[in-house]
């Protein structure tokens, strides 16, 4: 199985996976970044909002190579209930 890196870019710098994860594929990658993103918002509810807005979830892949960013506005937007 492929290993993904789950990074975290924001305001006050990056926060580098430096474990990884193996997933079966990319789609896997991005639900576990959205998951990951989601308990991240949980705990910077007191972040200004123009420090929320600058949180970027990236994955790489085992080549190092960048293959999703997710900003904020869609991690949010994932974790808003549905209704």
């Amino acid at each position: 199985m492929p290993r993904y890196y789950i990074d975290v870019r924001s305001h006050f710098g990056r926060n580098e996976d430096l474990d990884g994860i193996e997933l079966p594929d990319v789609a896997s990658a991005r639900a576990q970044a959205l998951r990951l993103g989601e308990n991240l918002l949980e705990g910077c509810t007191d972040l200004p909002p123009d420090y929320r807005s600058q949180i970027v979830i990236e994955v790489v892949d085992e080549e190092l190579r960048p293959i999703l960013a997710i900003p904020y506005a869609e991690i949010a937007k994932q974790s808003q209930p549905m209704g």
